[in-house]
């Protein structure tokens, strides 16, 4: 784990060196923003890779993962693919994929909805539930080691400060969306 942090310190280095130098020829360069921008690819490929470390045991993939919890944590277990789609970031074609791989293991079920025929309704089973209760405590411990340094005030700080950032983010995205790409 120590060659790790080392190489990561020494790649943040070189990026600020480089940064740098780009910034030396290039004064409007927005650092900062370019370094907190790299920061947060890197935490979250890292996040990332534990989280899959964590759950390749268990044989589900981080997109199986977020489903079978996002369905474990309705009152009833119950929820439609398009609902899923949104609270999981997933396509409705892999959302199809995904239900697929759950219901074949058994951890949810797939049936038309009852007033709708044309929706279906995806359902948890026990042997799902229990397959979360089983994982999710196994998370708690790399999860605590990697906040342990931050109080709860600067955590919920940072919550607020990257729920902007993803407003903007999206706000961006968005707008960038409905421009012409540069060439046409």
């Amino acid at each position: 784990m120590v060659s790790s942090q080392i190489n990561t310190s020494v790649l943040f280095e070189k990026l600020e060196a480089t940064l740098e130098r780009l910034r030396a020829r290039l004064p409007d360069l927005p650092t900062s923003n370019v370094l907190l921008s790299r920061l947060l690819l890197h935490l979250g490929r890292g996040m990332g890779a534990l989280l899959e470390h964590q759950i390749r045991p268990f044989g589900l993939s981080e997109a199986e993962f977020r489903v079978l919890t996002t369905l474990f944590s309705q009152p009833d277990g119950v929820a439609h693919p398009t609902e899923l789609c949104a609270r999981t970031y997933q396509s409705p074609a892999h959302m199809s994929r995904i239900s697929d791989a759950l219901v074949e293991r058994g951890l949810i079920t797939r049936v038309p909805a009852v007033h709708d025929r044309r929706k279906m309704v995806l359902n948890i089973t026990p042997q799902g539930e229990d397959l979360v209760r089983q994982l999710l405590p196994t998370l708690y411990a790399p999860l605590r080691e990697i906040f342990r340094d931050i109080s709860d005030a600067e955590q919920h700080q940072l919550i607020d400060q990257l729920k902007r950032l993803t407003a903007a983010m999206d706000q961006a995205l968005s707008q960038h969306a409905s421009e012409p790409e540069r060439g046409e």
